[in-house]
């Protein structure tokens, strides 16, 4: 029987002082009020489970709609309400691109504070993958992963998944690959690793290129893995929050670090088959 995993937390340089946690939630709620529509609320809210809270507030759409004075007040109490009820929620609203850019930098700094090293250096280096340029924005999925860790192992398990996914389908797109939207995720893996010429489909010229081979046959197997991972413990179909077979921060960044890899060196491929 699989055992229940420990809610998410939020950093704890942003919990530990009462003053900074403040500051975060009313910055917070500031930026996301300017920055969602009610489209983004209505999505966010069937996303995350959240109608009761957003949808049918007697006061939050409309005040929002009749550009009410209440309106912040409404988005910092849902913020206030995330910050213990539902962290990947929150952390949804901590990764849209203009809290990133407008949030104080002492605040993102504490947020940031236990990210895990190898993780923020891997981020950093897919922003200059060359061979995505032009394809994929690798940082952005890069930044969902990172922002994750430590506090949301399932959910940079899930944001890992969707960059490799990304990768893939972007590859398969660029060689002009049809009906990939319909291939699940192992055989979206095939197709791509065969057209990259990654499959061994001849016997190989040389030791070397066996090896190489073999290396890449694993290499397969372990982004289907991170899949199936995902589907058991990350944020796959619709899992509960809470509810998840519990994941390590230390495993999960295993899996996000493999994955970060793993998506350079498909894309790298491209140019060279």
């Amino acid at each position: 029987m699989s055992r229940i995993k420990r809610k998410p937390k939020l950093p704890e340089g942003i919990t530990d002082d009462p003053e900074v946690f403040g500051r975060f939630k009313v910055e917070l709620a500031e930026i996301v009020a300017n920055a969602y529509r009610i489209s983004d609320w209505k999505k966010f809210a069937h996303r995350f489970g959240l109608e009761e809270e957003i949808l049918d507030h007697p006061r939050f759409t409309r005040s929002m709609e009749w550009g009410d004075e209440d309106y912040e007040g409404h988005v910092l109490d849902l913020v206030d309400y995330l910050c213990s009820k539902n962290i990947p929620a929150l952390t949804a609203l901590f990764e849209i691109p203009s809290v990133q850019s407008k949030l104080s930098d002492d605040l993102l700094a504490a947020w940031h504070g236990e990210q895990d090293p190898l993780i923020s250096a891997l981020s950093h280096s897919l922003g200059e993958v060359d061979a995505a340029r032009g394809l994929i924005d690798l940082n952005s999925y890069a930044v969902r992963v990172q922002n994750a860790l430590p506090h949301d192992p399932p959910g940079a398990v899930g944001a890992t998944k969707d960059l490799l996914e990304a990768a893939m389908r972007s590859i398969l797109d660029e060689r002009g690959v049809a009906g990939t939207d319909k291939l699940d995720f192992p055989e979206l893996t095939n197709k791509c690793f065969n057209e990259l010429g990654l499959l061994p489909n001849s016997p190989p010229k040389s030791d070397a290129e066996g090896k190489v081979r073999k290396i890449a046959d694993n290499a397969k197997k372990m982004i289907i893995a991170a899949n199936e991972l995902r589907n058991l413990a990350g944020t796959g179909h619709g899992r509960v929050v809470g509810k998840e077979e519990e994941l390590t921060a230390d495993d999960a960044s295993m899996v996000a670090s493999i994955g970060m890899i793993l998506s350079a060196w498909l894309l790298r491929h491209v140019g060279s088959k």
